[in-house]
């Protein structure tokens, strides 16, 4: 595999990554407007089964994650040894810099304590939390319309 390569599958796995979470965002979001609405005052059983679901939608997604990272560090062990063969450029070597100076560890850190931290409200948001559902006033027509 080239360095070209390698850095255009980098890239994919930066955009991977970025997907990853706007849809672990866009679960989160929708799971907690079901729990004002529906699930929080749902028995224990209909909130145990929708926390269940969510942790299935979640795990599916880390599973992916932890096999992305695998061919992520392949990657990384191949923009090495194109550096032990003095075959790197720039663009490896910056991509190279990014693995060896921790910044991709850190991007690793960070999404595994916010999955946690968000896991742990959710199981707060569905087991303990007593949620009353917002209620909005619709009315289609103004009052002044309806005197």
């Amino acid at each position: 595999m080239s360095e070209g390569e390698v850095v255009e599958q980098l890239i994919g796995y930066m955009s991977l990554l970025l997907l990853g979470v706007s849809i672990i965002f866009t679960v989160v979001s929708a799971y907690i407007v079901a729990l004002n609405y529906f699930v929080g005052e749902a028995m224990f059983v209909a909130r145990l089964g929708a926390f269940s679901f969510v942790s299935l939608i979640l795990a599916l997604l880390l599973v992916l994650m932890v096999g992305a990272q695998t061919a992520h560090d392949g990657l990384i062990q191949r923009l090495h040894e194109l550096a032990a063969a003095g075959e790197l450029t720039a663009p490896g070597q910056a991509a190279l810099l990014n693995a060896s100076s921790g910044i991709d560890s850190a991007v690793r850190l960070l999404l595994w304590a916010g999955m946690i931290a968000v896991y742990a409200a959710l199981g707060y948001m569905t087991f303990i939390h007593r949620w009353k559902p917002d209620v909005v006033n619709v009315s289609l027509q103004s009052k002044r319309a309806s005197e």
